[in-house]
Formats: C-alpha cells, structure tokens, sequence
C-alpha cells in the first residue's frame, strides 16, 4: 500500500483532499545523480553516509605552542628541556615560508592558531599561559614539567566517522550543508530531480502569437518557487473534426480555424513533449469542451489515469484534472530495508518509481489558476517531502466574521500579519473577483476557511497559506 504522506493534524476535508490527489499521480519520485558542486538548493533523495574520517589530520583545539611530548617527558625543573628556536606559523607565511617544512624534531617550537592542521611529528599542543612553558627569558627558554600526548589536539577522525549518517533524506541542500558533506568525502549525491516543466497557454481567443496571461503568471510563479527549467508553449484547444469538417463542406462563413487544433496535431503536440517534460500545466478554459481532459484515446495518455475532473470542493478553483503520460522508460523497484528508532531491523519493502509525465489541466480564469497553483500545485512539486503540508499550511486568527458554505472550502485572498504575541492575525480582502487587480497587487496568503454550516467568528483560529 502506497503511503500517504499527509500530516494527521490538518483538518479532515483538507487531509481527504490531499490523499485523493496523492493516488492519482506517479508512484515514487524521480532522482538525478549529480554532482556535489551542482546540488545546491537541490534535496537529496536519500541517506547520505561519510565517505571518510573527519578531520583528515590532527587540528590544534585552541592557540598555542606545538610540540612532539615525547620530547618531554623528561622535563622538570632542575632538568629542563631548553628550546632553541619560537617559531610563529603566519609570521612564516607572510614571508611565503612553509611552516610545514620546519625542523619541528629538536627543540623548537611552532605557534599555531586554533583549529589548525599540525605539523606530522606534533602530538600536543602547550597553551601560551601553561605554567610548564617557561618563555620569559627570551635567550633561556625552557620546558619544566612533561606534556602529554594528544593535549591540545582534535584527533584526526575524530569529528566525522566513515559510515556516519551526515545528512537524512529530504534535506534541502543549503552552503552550509555542503561543508559538512564536503568534509565526509561526498563527491554525487542522489537528488530528487528539477523537474522540466512545459506550461501549455490554451486559450482559444488568444492571437496566434499572444500566450494566455494566466500562462504568463504559472512559468514566472515556477521561476519564483525555484524551478529552472521551465518552457511555455502555445497549443489551442482540440478541435471536433467531423463538425468541423461537415461545416466546411457546407461553406459556413463563420469558420476559423485559428482558433482550435485538428486531431491529428493536438495528439502529436502531447506526443513530442512528454519526452521531454516531467510535468505538463495547461491553462485552459473553464466548463466547456475544450480540455485535454475532457476526451480519451490518446495513445500518449495511460488510460487508467483518466478519470473525471478532480474536485477540490473549495470555491473558486472547484475543479483541475490531472492524468498520466504512458512510461517513458521502465519503472525501476528497489527493495528498502525497515529499522525502528532503536536501529532493529523489521523488514524490508519494495518502491516502485515510475517514469510518467504528470499533465496537471487548470481551467479558469486568474483567480483559479492563480489558486489552484498555491493550493494544489504546489503540493504536486513537493510531494516527496512528508513534511511539505505541515510547512506551508500555517494557522492564524480571523480579524473579522467570515461567511462560509456548508458543501465547500472557500479560498479567499487576504493578508496576514504576525502580531506581537507572535500569533498570525488575518484580514479577508474585500475585492475577491478575478477582474479585480487589489488581490493581485496587496494579498500576501490565501485564507482558507472550512466548511461549515456557522459563520466563521472574529478571532477564530483557521489555516492559510502564505504566497509572499
């Protein structure tokens, strides 16, 4: 059984919408081998464990004189060690002297700062105030008492051990990250893969060259949220041949056939860019037929993904439809071991990834697309992280009584703002319709207020999600 990552503390119409998409989309995710140097804001697909020790070499815990304590051992203070030379490590490197290639085997001293590499014949360090390293006559410098071995010293492997779990899976990978997995040896970690997205503009009445504005707003809301590699391309919507054709037999003047695709075209389109986009978004119209979606048969599509359009029972964005491409390569199955959180071992299951394009159809006008983008969409991109619904769905406290529907959501713009107890306040914006421009231009979350046969009341706790 596929396992639902849907947190269990969002509300029951929310969860139910979540776990009702989740099974209508390819199983398992599709992972890149990259570079480590080309992982950055990438998220790693899996346990990432150290390739080496770490430290590589022997590092100085703190600032002071590094010595090899053998030479010590002896020392008290009627038999002092006497040193011969105090040598300063930058004070060699600002005459361009290597201080690694000093004689460090008699009696001479090296300072060297903390968390530095030592010289290989140096096993301690003596701090600059230890009471056992009599400096201060400059021409009889002595050490009176032994110094242990590995005083002073961060040992080499010590910090990082080969084997050791150095990042979990579903990490994002941030700068900081990549110095701790340099430092463990990693050379490729195993990404869940950028998506190539392809955004289809579908919209009949728009020029042969004009792309939809709602296509517009999806690729640079894609740009926004980190998606590199998008393209948008214009496709108008499917053509009815045998009416069409049966007008144009009769002569109808008012025949234009700028505004739809034949068959024949509209298939080859899907054909041509399944292979090469791993998620398809179509902006198309709303309540007629002119939606992939709408129609079955082609050979692109796998027929046991097309179902009726998905109901997000929320208003507006009531309504999207999503399907499978047919695989585009064989589906891959891994065998993964279970352990407990006390490391015991407690079987193994198989994941199946598959290799299918999503093709995701928004119709509407703006403010659909517009919603469905942050309310769905964006779920679709990041559903291999189990805590992606926990991170974007964020509670805050109405300003003002909110009217709800007793059948569905209501997903309205509004803004937030966090007050001084640190709870989110939040303002409803009065001008909701999608020929508006203030939601556009002011809203910084989408509200989301659950069914219910009462009002929502001022000061009442509901969920939304930020879009700033």
């Amino acid at each position: 059984m596929r396992k639902l990552p849907v947190p269990e503390n969002l509300p029951y119409d929310l969860t139910t919408i979540y776990y009702r998409l989740f099974v209508q989309l390819p199983q398992g995710e599709l992972k890149d081998l990259v570079n480590l140097e080309d992982a950055l804001n990438q998220v790693n697909a899996s346990d990432v464990y150290a390739l080496q020790y770490y430290p590589a070499n022997n590092l100085s815990a703190y600032t002071g004189w590094s010595i090899n304590a053998e030479s010590t051992q002896t020392a008290s203070k009627n038999h002092p060690i006497l040193i011969n030379n105090l040598h300063y490590l930058e004070g060699q490197l600002y005459r361009s002297v290597n201080p690694y290639k000093l004689d460090l085997s008699g009696n001479n001293l090296l300072r060297i700062p903390q968390y530095t590499k030592l010289p290989e014949s140096i096993d301690a360090i003596i701090p600059e105030d230890d009471e056992r390293l009599d400096i201060s006559d400059y021409d009889n410098k002595k050490i009176i008492a032994p110094i242990s071995s590995m005083q002073g010293v961060i040992q080499q492997g010590s910090i990082i051990k080969q084997g050791d779990l150095i990042l979990a899976k579903n990490e994002k990978i941030s700068p900081e990250k990549l110095i701790a997995l340099r430092r463990a040896g990693i050379k490729e970690l195993t990404i869940y893969r950028n998506p190539r997205i392809l955004v289809v503009s579908m919209h009949t009445f728009d020029g042969e060259h004009t792309l939809c504005e709602e296509s517009l707003y999806v690729k640079d809301l894609l740009k926004t949220w980190g998606y590199h590699h998008v393209e948008i391309k214009l496709l108008k919507p499917q053509r009815y041949d045998s009416a069409f054709n049966s007008l144009k037999k009769n002569g109808d003047p008012n025949l234009d056939d700028t505004l739809t695709t034949n068959w024949e075209d509209y298939n080859q389109f899907f054909e041509d860019h399944i292979p090469n986009f791993d998620v398809m978004i179509l902006c198309s119209h709303k309540d007629i037929g002119g939606s992939v979606f709408s129609i079955g048969g082609l050979t692109a599509f796998d027929p046991s993904s097309i179902t009726s359009n998905f109901q997000t029972r929320s208003i507006p964005a009531n309504e999207m439809s999503i399907i499978r491409s047919m695989p585009r390569t064989p589906p891959i199955r891994e065998t993964v071991q279970l352990y407990d959180d006390q490391g015991n071992h407690k079987g193994s299951k198989v994941i199946i990834t598959e290799d299918k394009t999503t093709i995701i159809n928004l119709p509407g006008d703006m403010q659909d697309i517009a919603l469905l983008m942050h309310f769905m969409v964006k779920y679709i991109l990041n559903k291999h992280d189990p805590d992606f619904l926990n991170k974007i769905f964020i509670k805050g406290h109405a300003k003002q009584k909110i009217e709800t529907d007793q059948n569905k959501k209501k997903l309205l713009w509004g803004k937030y703002q966090l007050q001084d107890d640190s709870q989110y306040s939040l303002e409803v914006i009065e001008q909701q319709q999608p020929y508006q421009v203030e939601p556009f231009l002011t809203a910084n979350c989408i509200v989301i207020v659950p069914f219910a046969e009462q009002p929502i009341q001022s000061n009442e706790v509901i969920h939304f999600i930020k879009i700033d």
